[in-house]
């Protein structure tokens, strides 16, 4: 029990630097998704810096195709972010599934996705890591862009000069070079994802 009210159910990923987990809301009775930050790099304040940056930044931003952040905390030193719970999978699940997405699928994935970034984008939020396995895709409703771990909010920096923040397969020219990131950054690399 986190918090005091968040009860963790299940693993639903794991990444290199955090967990999310099925949970409940004990308190307001209603599922969520908990990211708990790995208890080993509790000790690295740039990482618990980064993962309080994505709580920050993500709970600034209210639109349909972004998952709703709705608490942090930190419990005995277990840093966690609980978040709206979206029932399906991500598009990397698809992808790896069924292959390549169809002529109509592909478009309305592209014009949700952008409208998420845009949103956050007007707000001062670049993501840096839009990548398939960071859109969820649930059978009924807007598709939704999840994991701003690495987000850069407004003139703010929480990485040090000459560092490759994002997943390779997906980073602009920019990101590579270790220069500044803007809004091109992400429609860059939704591009590669599309």
């Amino acid at each position: 029990m986190l918090g005091g009210r968040y009860r963790l159910v299940s693993a639903l990923a794991r990444g290199g630097m955090a967990t999310v987990w099925v949970g409940d809301d004990t308190l307001l009775a209603r599922r969520v998704a908990v990211k708990t930050l790995h208890p080993e790099l509790a000790f690295d304040e740039g990482l618990r810096a980064r993962f309080r940056n994505e709580a920050i930044a993500a709970a600034r931003l209210s639109h349909p195709g972004i998952v709703a952040t709705y608490d942090t905390g930190d419990d005995d030193g277990l840093g966690y972010i609980v978040m709206e719970f979206v029932d399906g999978p991500n598009l990397r699940r698809i992808l790896d599934d069924q292959g390549r997405l169809e002529v109509r699928q592909t478009a309305r994935l592209g014009r949700e996705v952008a409208s998420a970034l845009d949103a956050a984008h007007r707000h001062g939020i670049v993501h840096r890591d839009i990548k398939p396995a960071n859109v969820l895709v649930p059978p009924r409703g807007p598709i939704k862009v999840t994991d701003f771990g690495i987000a850069k909010a407004g003139t703010g920096e929480l990485t040090r000069t000459g560092t490759v923040v994002g997943t390779a397969r997906y980073l602009a020219p920019e990101q590579l070079r270790g220069e500044p990131v803007d809004a091109r950054t992400d429609l860059y690399a939704l591009g590669l994802v599309l």
